[in-house]
């Protein structure tokens, strides 16, 4: 399959995914008990659970446009696990306003409403990561040998924040919701390997192509 084609189908599922999100900040109309700062103040869960869903899946996209720029070929398997990534993606709508409306209950109902939104997130972040171990496994993605094992890890780090996040959902879910706003931090400074240019040697003539890795990833997080 030709990249564009699949790029092409993907934007659209994120285009609707990231737009869904928004859905859930309607306020209601105006109302002799409340104040309309009174209504904004206690609709902060929903908006708290927006602005995480929305720089998560916004940074997904950045990640998957770079990834799929990167490719030398689109086999069928890696058309497959990128459905499965769409298939969380588009989950997210429904977990974030799912905790977005138990967010401030005090019993066991917050905690599984958070553990539901960090698990969507945990099968989101193990599709993507599958999606590039896949490529490099299948050196769709040229990533010399000794850094293949560390773009992995590094990569897939975020694993591990969001299966701490379904744990301390069930102590305290707004510190669950925070879990993941920290791993958005993360993927923002953390830069996907890219393909390198080639480039042209004293001769005139094009080396072969590399894969720029830990010399395009911010310093200091070696």
């Amino acid at each position: 399959m030709d990249s564009s084609r699949l790029e092409a189908f993907s934007d659209g599922v994120f285009a609707v995914a990231i737009t869904l999100l928004a859905l859930n900040l309607t306020i209601d109309g105006p109302s002799k008990d409340a104040t309309l700062a009174d209504k904004l103040g206690g609709h902060w869960p929903a908006f708290a659970a927006y602005a995480v869903s929305f720089a998560t899946i916004g940074i997904i996209w950045v990640n998957h446009h770079t990834l799929f720029k990167s490719f030398s070929e689109i086999d069928r398997p890696l058309q497959f696990i990128n459905l499965l990534l769409l298939f969380f993606v588009v989950s997210i709508p429904f977990a974030t306003s799912t905790i977005a409306a138990y967010l401030r209950k005090g019993n066991g109902e917050a905690a599984l409403a958070a553990a539901i939104y960090q698990g969507v997130f945990e099968a989101m972040s193990i599709s993507f990561t599958l999606l590039f171990w896949w490529a490099i496994y299948r050196e769709h993605l040229k990533v010399p040998p000794g850094l293949a094992r560390r773009a992995t890890i590094r990569f897939g780090i975020g694993n591990l924040g969001y299966i701490a996040g379904i744990g301390i959902a069930f102590v305290s879910a707004p510190a669950s919701l925070t879990i993941s706003g920290l791993v958005a931090v993360y993927y923002i400074l953390e830069q996907t390997p890219v393909r390198a240019q080639p480039q042209q040697d004293q001769n005139g003539l094009q080396g072969s192509e590399a894969c720029s890795t830990s010399e395009t990833w911010p310093p200091g997080l070696d």
